[in-house]
């Protein structure tokens, strides 16, 4: 009898074993699909990450190829070439000759100048290339946007929208240039606020990188004093090209630089501070090892910087050294910015690691 009892409770007792072991491996089969949904989950946050990342380094390509486009516009006065915006000329794809036109467009058009300019095919489609050039940059910002929605970061997602709302902003301070038939007060504008928005792209692209410095306090200081010495000289910059502008209207280019104020004489002067500092920056860096691709942008941006200014001196301000220029100074500030950020105390997000 107490043997009946014994094989009855092993038997409740391995009935109620192999239902814990059926639940156990249930509970496996679960995590294991968890760890399997958890992983894709990271896979998916990686390739956004990745992805952004990548869309960032374009965009800020894009923004530089705007900026050389804007020099290029200047450099060969097609800045009116479209005395209307955003269309053409009152349309949405250029003219591509005169006959294309009113016969009265000198007349429709005498309030941005055009009663003392003839059409210009080469002027009219150079800016028109410009403008899509800037069209291109903004749906790459706004597809950055949605990119940063998929990463579900609220601050990214907040960075991006203020990028957007700049570009938006910028397209509408390049037609109050248009309309104040080129103001150089607003062109000068209308360029710090493409610089500008390239540092936000800076910010966005460091965040979403993994490349970062740590350690080195000590070279923080300098970097500072660098980047704000130039933000100083592209100041002086900018306001010695207003004088030009204005200068070169009613004189020879031969005559220019001898009729300009002494902001020229401060903004030449202060170039060799300029170029002082950025070497220390680049030996400092460059001793260490450290951050080589910046410091060797910033060394091409000086020798540019210094070949394009020794020209604009003694060969009478040619356009083309004007473009380099300003080329030059943008990679420049890249390369300045781009240091600081990656020693920065900027929150970033973890490109996530999985086996």
């Amino acid at each position: 009898m107490k043997l009946q009892h014994v094989q009855k409770a092993l038997n409740v007792v391995k009935k109620q074993a192999n239902q814990i072991l059926l639940v156990i491996i249930k509970l496996r089969v679960v995590v294991h699909r968890l760890n399997v949904l958890l992983k894709r989950k990271k896979e998916n946050r990686l390739n956004y990450l990745q992805l952004y990342n990548s869309l960032c380094k374009t965009t800020i390509v894009l923004i530089c190829l705007v900026i050389s486009a804007g020099g290029f516009v200047r450099m060969t006065g097609s800045g009116m070439g479209c005395p209307d915006w955003p269309k053409c000329f009152g349309l949405w794809v250029p003219p591509m000759d005169v006959s294309d036109l009113p016969p009265n467009y000198k007349k429709i058009y005498a309030h941005r100048g055009y009663d003392q300019l003839d059409f210009n095919a080469f002027h009219t489609w150079t800016e028109y290339i410009n403008r899509l050039l800037g069209v291109l940059a903004g749906l790459f910002c706004l597809i950055l946007l949605s990119v940063s929605f998929c990463l579900k970061n609220k601050p990214l997602i907040f960075l991006n929208f203020f990028l957007v709302s700049l570009m938006i902003f910028q397209g509408w301070m390049g037609a109050v240039v248009v309309y104040s038939v080129l103001a150089p007060f607003k062109i000068t504008i209308h360029m710090l606020i493409a610089l500008f928005i390239v540092g936000v792209l800076l910010v966005l692209n460091t965040i979403t990188s993994n490349r970062r410095i740590t350690n080195i306090k000590q070279k923080h200081t300098l970097m500072y004093v660098a980047l704000l010495v130039t933000i100083i000289q592209i100041i002086l910059g900018t306001q010695v090209r207003e004088n030009v502008d204005l200068l070169i209207m009613t004189l020879d280019r031969s005559d220019v630089i001898s009729q300009l104020s002494n902001v020229f004489e401060f903004h030449r002067s202060l170039a060799w501070v300029v170029l002082a500092v950025n070497l220390l920056v680049v030996h400092v860096y460059r001793k260490d090892g450290l951050i080589f691709y910046e410091t060797s942008l910033i060394l091409f941006a000086l020798f540019g910087l210094i070949f394009s200014g020794i020209s604009m001196n003694y060969f009478n301000l040619p356009g083309p050294s004007q473009l380099l220029h300003l080329i030059f100074m943008v990679f420049l500030f890249i390369g300045q910015s781009s240091i600081i950020l990656k020693h920065s105390n900027l929150p970033t997000l973890k490109f996530p690691s999985f086996g």
